[in-house]
């Protein structure tokens, strides 16, 4: 559930109890104390930006639906197979079955944990959208109570207002205070997909000495850099953050590219290995989709001599384009 009143909440009973104790000194001392009302929920529900960032969040939040149903069924399938078989399998078998049926609820569930759970990506995704929007409503309510001579703003979803008199509900003034500065940031240009090229695995030693998994790199940032709307993470960024998160260039696959794309706010990444003997190179590259985890697409190819190289690896990453590019 999307709440963005959350700091509103916390603050409710601090402000109440400091506002009667204002206003007991205010009369004492026969001093005017106008104290006005605020109604964050309506705030919250016709604030344009916040109803934006609602948007944006449930957006978000579908990147993962078809991920964690595909983990579910394949831990749900694999359950079922067990149950089904165990009565006609050795007792060797019945572990083996077992331990899949495990790893599949373990990736299950570590999946359910790292998106959905505390502390997950949703609810960082969650508190980065509402930090910006209360810090703005905030301004917006004390602008305004200064602005019309209010010395105290109460919320009154959360104070249980029972009467007011009229003119102490301040809600519409902050809506339009708020509407009135938001707009839209209009872009410039077509928004830019952003890759991130991991280091090509060198299987063999003959592809390690002739650094083919470095020219094979080089060829796909070149032709990913010539495709209209398309940005690229700079390889020396890259490996930057494959050593920081621990990782060996020759150990970099789906798990280890996926943890350094997201480390570098990738849309799509691509890795993949290679081997040399003699003349020919035989290779295989692979994209991900950074933003749902998922394997995208895998493409083979083969060149009988390096003069050939740049050429098929344009064919294999045309492949892989397409496959990501509506």
């Amino acid at each position: 559930m999307f709440r963005i009143s959350s700091r509103i909440e916390k603050r409710t009973g601090v402000g109440i109890a400091a506002g009667l104790l204002g206003v007991m000194v205010a009369v004492m001392m026969g001093k005017e104390f106008k104290v006005g009302y605020v109604n964050s929920e309506r705030v919250i529900a016709e604030y344009e930006e916040a109803k934006a960032a609602k948007r944006e969040l449930d957006e978000f939040i579908k990147k993962f639906e078809a991920k964690a149903d595909s983990l579910r069924q394949e831990y749900e399938l694999a359950k079922e197979e067990y149950e089904s078989q165990q009565l006609g399998l050795s007792e060797e078998g019945k572990r083996a079955k077992m331990a899949e049926v495990e790893s599949r609820k373990r990736r299950y569930d570590n999946f359910l944990s790292e998106v959905y759970g505390k502390g997950g990506r949703i609810e960082r995704k969650n508190q980065e959208l509402i930090a910006p929007i209360v810090q703005k409503i905030d301004s917006a309510v004390q602008r305004v109570a200064q602005n019309e001579g209010f010395a105290l703003v109460l919320d009154a979803s959360k104070a249980g207002v029972i009467f007011a008199e009229v003119g102490l509900d301040l809600t519409q003034l902050v809506l339009e205070e708020l509407n009135r500065r938001y707009a839209p940031i209009a872009t410039t240009g077509p928004v830019k997909v952003v890759y991130a090229i991991m280091p090509i695995v060198e299987i063999n030693d003959e592809a390690q000495r002739e650094r083919v998994g470095t020219q094979i790199r080089t060829f796909v940032n070149s032709l990913l850099s010539a495709k209209p709307r398309v940005e690229m993470i700079p390889d020396r960024r890259v490996d930057e953050v494959v050593q920081i998160r621990g990782y060996l260039p020759r150990d970099v696959q789906m798990e280890q590219a996926l943890d350094v794309a997201r480390t570098l706010d990738a849309d799509y990444c691509i890795f993949g290995e290679c081997m040399k003997r003699e003349r020919r190179i035989q290779f295989k590259l692979s994209i991900i989709d950074v933003r749902t985890g998922m394997l995208v697409k895998s493409q083979e190819g083969e060149a009988e001599r390096v003069e050939v190289l740049r050429e098929r690896v344009s064919s294999v990453v045309q492949v892989l384009y397409s496959s990501v590019t509506p």
